[in-house]
């Protein structure tokens, strides 16, 4: 059996289709980022400093303990 995807006709009268909807407003960027908990892994605490703007090497290269220090306040 083929199922297909919705997709709006359009108005038969006008020949216009429903106003597509816009993207949802989850913007996932540095801000939205979570502080990791103090028990988190290094993995967690790497990418939260990369996404606080660290590079990536030098944040692999840290301890946990220093990534905590500078990111965790």
């Amino acid at each position: 059996m083929m199922l297909r995807r919705y997709h709006p006709r359009p108005d038969a009268e006008s020949g216009e289709q429903d106003p597509p909807h816009p993207p949802p407003n989850d913007d996932n960027g540095p801000d939205d980022i979570e502080r990791p908990a103090r028990s988190a892994s290094k993995a967690e605490w790497v990418a939260y400093a990369v996404a606080q703007g660290a590079d990536q090497d030098d944040a692999e290269q840290s301890t946990k303990d220093a990534l905590i220090e500078r990111y965790g306040g």
